[in-house]
């Protein structure tokens, strides 16, 4: 049995090697299209090999092959064709496509024809995913990025020698190196922008149409919110939500002035909610500041379950109370700063941020007259404006600003429309009482 299964590896390899030529040759003039066009390309392939099975181990296998790379290629888990969702929704993709390429293996042992062309496609479509990611995080750490090219050249000769699965192993992990290199450069850029291109940027936005920023609600006699004798500011949102996300950059720029971050993360809104905005998560992460207190709920993550999305953090009793009194809309995001100034909706719309990807906003941060920059650098200014109302002026150095009491000054005629997600949205039933969990239906 064992020689059986050693002639048989042979045989595949032996194979896969005989087509690699011609292969090649089509994957030079496939490696123009995307690569989740690829793998469609891929399945429409294995589908093909299916229909012509003459034994039902065969076709069981191939079609296997093919549910994996449909799988694998779903619009959802795509921010575009080129592009995976990160993090979770990538690592998903470069699994589905390694379990194809096991049943694409099998077939291979058992002398079946025409596997050359869907295995090059399917191995192509993951190392452009990967080799992205390293474009993308260019100017990140120097280690991981050297980590994720010796991943990427590892993956090209385990290939190179028919170890299609090890090699996608290999394009995962340089994927995952290459991220994190991109996650690093965009949090430090986010987290260190200087006073001056943020004024810059927030005067172009302070009274624009373009921009339309939305004030809070202002409150008065209301008991104040602290958290560790410090003024608290308390953010609910879901990870899902593209509204939430426009809102966490400005939350992270303005906070940034008063403490620091750490183990913050990328994400993306979701792809079935128009714009899909690139942004971060506060799961997971921490802040630290002498002057305020930052308690940010990600209520739900941005993956589908049977019951709409995952949960992630549970509301405590003081939360759920503050939400239910003065969150009017039951929307996210809701931001409470120190119970003086509440939100339940973006102060700006996500469209200031459309088909803009992590770098490209870091980027505009520069120009003060880029819509994007306007519009991240107004919601800042914002909540600076009212974060420094609450702290009593601290630092000095940031609250004496004259730009920042023009702002405080201007909170109660900022009229703009901001927009939001229902709450609710992860628990939305149809009319026959099934779960709806591929929308958010999010509106403005």
């Amino acid at each position: 049995m064992l020689r059986k299964m050693r002639a048989g590896r042979r045989h595949w390899l032996a194979l896969l090697l005989a087509g690699m030529v011609p292969a090649l040759a089509f994957a030079g003039t496939a490696s123009a299209a995307a690569p989740q066009r690829s793998l469609v390309q891929a399945r429409s392939a294995m589908l093909a090999i299916a229909k012509q099975a003459h034994s039902h181990s065969i076709k069981s296998s191939a079609n296997d092959a093919a549910t994996r790379l449909a799988i694998a290629a779903f619009s959802q888990l795509w921010s575009n064709p080129r592009e995976v969702v990160a993090p979770s929704f990538g690592t998903f993709v470069f699994a589905e496509t390694a379990k194809a390429l096991s049943d694409m293996q099998r077939l291979g042992s058992a002398s079946v024809r025409g596997l050359a062309g869907p295995v090059v496609l399917t191995v192509d479509a993951d190392r452009r995913v990967a080799e992205g990611a390293i474009t993308a995080a260019r100017g990140g750490s120097k280690a991981l990025l050297q980590a994720a090219n010796r991943q990427l050249a590892a993956g090209d000769r385990a290939f190179a020698g028919g170890h299609t699965v090890t090699a996608v192993t290999h394009y995962t992990a340089a994927w995952k190196d290459a991220f994190k290199a991109l996650t690093q450069r965009v949090t430090k850029a986010v987290t260190s922008i200087p006073s001056s291109a943020i004024d810059a940027a927030a005067t172009n936005a302070l009274g624009s149409k373009q921009i339309a920023l939305a004030g809070p609600a202002i409150l008065s006699n209301q008991p104040a919110l602290t958290l560790n004798g410090k003024p608290a500011v308390l953010y609910i949102g879901s990870e899902g939500c593209p509204y939430c996300g426009m809102q966490r950059w400005g939350l992270i720029v303005a906070l940034s002035r008063f403490g620091k971050f750490s183990n913050l993360h990328l994400m993306q809104s979701l792809t079935t909610e128009r714009p899909e905005v690139r942004t971060f998560t506060f799961f997971g992460s921490r802040y630290s500041s002498p002057y305020v207190s930052f308690v940010p709920v990600e209520a739900f993550s941005n993956i589908p379950s049977s019951h709409g999305f995952a949960r992630l953090q549970p509301l405590s009793a003081a939360e759920s109370d503050l939400f239910a009194t003065y969150d009017q809309e039951g929307t996210f995001p809701f931001v409470d700063v120190a119970n003086a100034y509440t939100s339940w909706y973006s102060t700006v719309l996500p469209q200031h941020l459309a088909g803009m990807n992590w770098t490209q906003v870091v980027a505009s941060l520069k120009n003060p007259n880029s819509a994007a920059a306007q519009a991240v650098a107004g919601e800042a200014e914002v909540l600076t404006a009212e974060l420094c109302s609450v702290t009593g002026g601290r630092p000095q150095s940031v609250c004496s600003a004259p730009l920042v009491a023009q702002y405080l000054q201007g909170l109660p005629s900022m009229d703009g429309k901001g927009g939001g997600c229902p709450a609710n949205a992860a628990m939305a039933r149809r009319r026959d009482g099934s779960p709806v969990a591929g929308t958010a239906r999010c509106h403005t």
